[in-house]
Order: C-alpha cells, then sequence, then structure tokens
C-alpha cells in the first residue's frame, strides 16, 4: 500500500512539471503565464502573424481571465498584455506602418484624429528603436487608468497614456478588422 502510494507521488511530482510548461508556437516558447507590475497574467491564446508567405511575429495575448470573446477583452478593464516575438528582421518604420494600418482598419476617421498625438508617440517610439531582429520581443502592457506600456528587448521604451489608446491598440488584432482573422482565432484560444 505505501509502495503503490509513493509510486503515486513520485509519478505526479515527474509530470507535474510538464502540464506548467509553455506552449510552443512556431518555435517560440509561449509561457502560459507571465508575471506583470499588476500581478500574474494567463495567456489566452497565441497565433503566427504571416504577411504573404512570411511568418513575422508569434504573438500572445495575456490576461487576468481567459475569454474567447473579443468584445469583452477589448472592453476589460483589466490589465492585459499583447507580447510580440519577431521570427525575422524587420525594420521598426515597416512594423509601425503596419501598426497604424491595422488602427486605421478598425478606427472611424474620427476616432483617429481624436487618438492622432497618442499615434505620433507609438511612431516615436518605434523611429527611436529603428529595427527588431529575430528573436527580439516587444511587449505591450495595457495597465487600466494608466495606458500602454511599450517594451522592447527588454527595455520600457515609455508609456501612452489613456484607456481609449489601449483599446485602440488592441483592435489591431482583436477588432472587427484584425491583421489577421487566423491570428484573432489563435489569441481567442479559439486556434
Amino acid at each position: 500500500m505505501k509502495k503503490t502510494l509513493l509510486c503515486s507521488i513520485f509519478s505526479a511530482l515527474v509530470w507535474l512539471p510538464l502540464a506548467v510548461q509553455a506552449v510552443e508556437v512556431s518555435g517560440v516558447n509561449v509561457p502560459e503565464k507571465v508575471a506583470a507590475a499588476e500581478g500574474t497574467l494567463h495567456l489566452n491564446g497565441a497565433g503566427v502573424r504571416k504577411k504573404m508567405m512570411f511568418e513575422v511575429y508569434v504573438a500572445s495575448l495575456y490576461v487576468t481571465q481567459k475569454s474567447a470573446d473579443a468584445v469583452a477583452v477589448l472592453g476589460s478593464n483589466a490589465p492585459r498584455r499583447m507580447q510580440l516575438t519577431m521570427l525575422r528582421n524587420v525594420e521598426a518604420a515597416s512594423l509601425y506602418q503596419a501598426l497604424l494600418d491595422g488602427l486605421q482598419a478598425n478606427l472611424s476617421a474620427g476616432q483617429l484624429k481624436e487618438l492622432a498625438p497618442k499615434v505620433a508617440e507609438l511612431e516615436k517610439i518605434f523611429a527611436e528603436i529603428k529595427s527588431v531582429s529575430k528573436g527580439d520581443v516587444i511587449v505591450l502592457d495595457f495597465i487600466p487608468s494608466q495606458g500602454s506600456k511599450v517594451s522592447v528587448r527588454g527595455r520600457a521604451m515609455g508609456v501612452i497614456e489613456g484607456d481609449v489608446f489601449a483599446n485602440a491598440l488592441l483592435s489591431i488584432w482583436l477588432g472587427r478588422v484584425p491583421v489577421s482573422e487566423d491570428l484573432k482565432k489563435g489569441l481567442l484560444g479559439k486556434g
């Protein structure tokens, strides 16, 4: 009896680390949870951003409470993180333009005009980093009542204030016209 119990406990301990390991997406280990200043965030979903036939980055969405509803995630007043792990070298100007295209696809002309100063801050950040390389990580932390904290290669690049801009930025991937329907499904755990 004792021997069976000890074997069961040992077996459980051996398999326990496997249950909390990272998910692999296109060769990138995506952790199940991350520590943020606002607490622990849990992986909602992940996927690959492809442009034409090229894989550009692995996107991972972290939230406080998992949801398959894009509207709920966008409307949440809880901390969220979008993490982009680059799969290729990209000029920062090209990456910024892709983000701008995503904003333009999901916002009205009036919303874009209202957010123009925030978009200019984002452009300034990407102009400063110049380029990203394969393996580099871009982190967009959405902090309620503060805004979007942008970090590149582990270096904080600044905070763009405002919840409205944070939600607009997240709409690039989860909005009505996402950069990729497949990526949106992956980020919502449906992929």
